[in-house]
């Protein structure tokens, strides 16, 4: 297990997710830095000649599925490989820093900016807000459902696809999926950090919001050295 970086331009605190097993990190910064890690993913997800026009179509449309969080506040996205060996697990985890600050009254408090942040959760999009803390962030967390470009390495197997004749239209365009949303307060500032889990419908869903709830709870925050 190893502690994905998740960066950004500013000298801003970094939130490093601790994710158990294998799992492919996509950056967001710009296109073709997202282009060639998308093309390693479905190289090495899916290999062999055979496999040729299935590896366009997938790629094809994963880079358009992330066509507009790159470059904007989007970080990275992660994409998981292999957390229990022997069992497919498709998961994902996507990141975003987003460039609004609340307002400068509330100070940087955690619980005073999660105050207003939480406000506003509540009155956009619809789910129910569920608040915890880590050691130095305050978490609120919204589950919600939405169809997604389907993820390389569950549903869409190597041997699955080779078997079926490889043809690009047996790639799922996408899937009914689980996004539990976490929005965590940064250190020492007013900003907010947003990590989406995603993870395919199913009877797991309890026990995949423990899961990722665990995850939350164990990531830390890493402070840049300024010169």
């Amino acid at each position: 297990m190893g502690a994905a970086a998740v960066t950004s331009a500013s000298p801003l605190p970094e939130l490093r997710l601790r994710l158990p097993g294998a799992w492919w990190q996509i950056p967001l910064h710009d296109r073709e830095t997202a282009r060639e890690a998308i093309r390693g993913l479905v190289r090495r997800q899916l290999p062999g000649d055979a496999l040729a026009p299935v590896r366009i179509a997938a790629e094809r449309r994963l880079l358009a599925g992330l066509e507009q969080p790159i470059g904007g506040d989007a970080l990275a996205l992660h994409v998981a490989l292999q957390v229990i060996p022997g069992t497919p697990l498709p998961l994902s985890a996507f990141v975003v820093q987003p460039e609004r600050r609340l307002s400068p009254a509330i100070g940087t408090a955690p619980a005073a900016t999660m105050a207003v942040l939480e406000r506003a959760l509540e009155s956009g999009a619809p789910g129910e807000l569920h608040r915890f803390r880590t050691a130095e962030s305050e978490v609120a967390r919204r589950v919600r459902r939405e169809r997604v470009p389907a993820p390389l390495g569950g549903p869409v197997s190597a041997d699955a696809l080779a078997h079926a004749g490889a043809r690009p239209e047996d790639v799922p365009e996408t899937v009914d999926t689980l996004a539990v949303e976490y929005y965590l307060t940064v250190p020492g500032t007013k900003g907010f950090l947003l990590v989406v889990f995603t993870a395919p419908l199913g009877a797991l869903q309890d026990t995949l919001v423990g899961f990722f709830d665990a995850l939350i709870r164990v990531a830390y925050w890493h402070r840049p050295e300024t010169r």
